[in-house]
């Protein structure tokens, strides 16, 4: 057998008698590719780039391989399977990540497609997942979470010939503008000026955030600051007490969810500042720990079930061969809990530091 598999039941090929079959596991093998990314092409699905179908179509030629058509329909009828690998640390993921997760699982499920699921804990584990689905053959179509900027996955996956699905292509990208400028909106409806925001600057998710914060900023005349720090909760603390420790420190910071506001606050609280009273502090997602907090934090809320939802359209789309369409998930609300408030007063400001 081709490939250390046996033959796919939905390809076959002319042979001589005693010849060994040629199967879609060898042209994918030849074409350096995954056995679905062959049958996306014989079944005439969209997804991959006109260079890899190329290459697929050239190694068949070659092999003298062509599909079996009575298979081939049997194999419609299979059914199709989606992957996503999730990061241990939450990076790219929505707070509420068992509600994305919910979406995504009957967004496919009314398709009859399977969502197949994956935890890791470095960037080298994920490419060895991918690298699985396709010896395995185990999904169809991938879903991207958390994209970095310069990130190599997409090219790891196209030469893989794993087609793949951006989750930020599901409207994620509004809601997080939207979100901004409602959290920045929000704090200088109390009175703030001087404002910070914690960020991971390396994610795309991150950047745009931060291209919106300062805009936003720029626009409501507020004094707006980024310190960069990754999501690890040492880093995030480390960032706030560099940020409260400068000359002039800001009346309020914003961090990218629940878990980091926490941990931002609690580094706070911790040099005997009061929040609100000293410092106020907004969550860009919500999640359970933002009540679980004291005080409860004020946190950006947007519909994780509805982005899954989005996500696992794209998903089937791809997996059906039809174009993506466009999503605009519900608008983001500003959820305000104990830990805004007014800025302090300036000389009170001073006493305290």
């Amino acid at each position: 057998m081709g490939a250390g598999s046996g033959p796919d039941p939905a390809f076959g090929a002319a042979q001589q008698p005693g010849e060994r079959r040629i199967t879609i596991a060898d042209v994918a093998a030849r074409a350096g590719v995954s056995k679905s990314a062959v049958s996306f092409v014989f079944n005439g699905r969209r997804g991959l780039s006109q260079v890899t179908t190329d290459r697929i179509v050239r190694a068949a030629r070659e092999l003298g391989w062509r599909p079996n058509s009575r298979a081939r329909a049997l194999s419609a009828r299979r059914p199709r399977s989606a992957g996503v690998v999730i990061r241990s640390d939450g990076s790219g993921a929505d707070s509420d990540l068992g509600g994305f997760l919910h979406g995504l699982g009957d967004a496919l499920a009314t398709t009859g497609a399977v969502l197949v699921v994956r935890v890791v804990t470095t960037g080298v584990e994920e490419q060895e997942v991918y690298s699985g689905f396709v010896r395995e053959s185990q999904v169809d179509v991938v879903l991207l979470l958390g994209m970095r900027i310069g990130d190599e996955r997409p090219d790891v996956l196209t030469a893989l010939g794993l087609p793949f699905v951006v989750a930020d292509d599901a409207g994620a990208s509004g809601a997080d503008a939207e979100g901004m400028r409602l959290a920045i909106r929000h704090l200088h409806a109390l009175g703030h000026r001087r404002v910070a925001l914690v960020a991971d600057g390396s994610l795309v998710r991150s950047a745009r955030r931060i291209a919106v914060f300062v805009e936003e900023s720029r626009l409501l005349d507020v004094d707006a600051r980024v310190f960069r720090a990754d999501s690890s909760s040492p880093s995030v603390a480390a960032a706030s007490v560099g940020l409260l420790d400068g000359t002039v420190p800001p009346t309020a910071i914003l961090y990218e969810c629940d878990v980091l506001a926490a941990t931002g606050m609690q580094a706070a609280q911790r040099r005997g500042m009061a929040v609100p009273e000293e410092l106020s502090v907004v969550a860009l997602d919500d999640g359970p720990i933002a009540l679980a907090t004291t005080p409860s934090l004020s946190a950006v809320r947007s519909d994780a079930d509805a982005w899954g939802r989005a996500c696992g359209r794209l998903l089937a789309d791809r997996i059906g061969g039809g174009e993506p369409g466009e999503f605009a998930l519900a608008p983001s609300e500003l959820v305000a809990r104990g830990s805004t408030g007014p800025p302090p007063h300036p000389l009170d400001h001073e006493r305290s530091r």
